[in-house]
């Protein structure tokens, strides 16, 4: 590759030529990253692709031993809350588990989902886009996002589901 001003010849990805210290991304020398599989995976897939699994669901009157103990049986990272009308109301995170309960000293059998789950997390549908739930995940700092239908948990989208679904189907 060749610089424009000059004719140096460049190495891919330079930003600046050597020679005449001319900026190759004004003059679009710098060479645009293929969009290939994984890019259309991201941008284009909905959220049903990824065959999510059906989410453990507890009580805001249910304990975070519960909790905990179906989290460490389904190797989940999460427990979705519901009402009485089976409606999403809170989610419960390992991370809850170590910043929530930091502070307290009443045993695991006697504290209770609502008082340390998140109240009203956001939640996404299935036609969300992939693109859609981490772009959620890195603006809001979690990494599992509850996937509704009708207000009624029927999922949950994980950043460690996003990545084995993108392995799966990038080639």
């Amino acid at each position: 590759m060749e610089c424009p001003s000059c004719a140096h010849e460049i190495l891919e990805g330079q930003d600046t030529c050597e020679i005449c210290q001319g900026d190759l991304a004004a003059v679009g020398a710098i060479p645009q990253p293929k969009r290939g599989r994984i890019h259309e995976l991201i941008l284009e897939d909905p959220l049903s692709q990824l065959n999510a699994p059906r989410p453990i669901t507890l009580t805001a009157r249910d304990t975070v031993a519960q909790a905990v103990k179906l989290m460490r049986e389904r190797r989940f990272g999460s427990v979705l809350v519901v009402d009485e009308k089976d409606t999403l109301v809170g989610i419960f995170t390992e991370r809850d588990l170590c910043r929530g309960l930091g502070s307290r000293r009443e045993p695991l059998d006697w504290t209770l989902l609502q008082d340390v789950m998140t109240p009203r997390p956001q939640a996404l549908c299935e036609q969300d886009t992939i693109a859609k739930a981490l772009n959620c995940m890195a603006v809001g700092g979690y990494r599992h996002i509850p996937i509704v239908r009708e207000g009624l948990p029927v999922g949950f989208v994980s950043i460690r589901g996003i990545l084995n679904y993108i392995a799966k189907n990038a080639l």
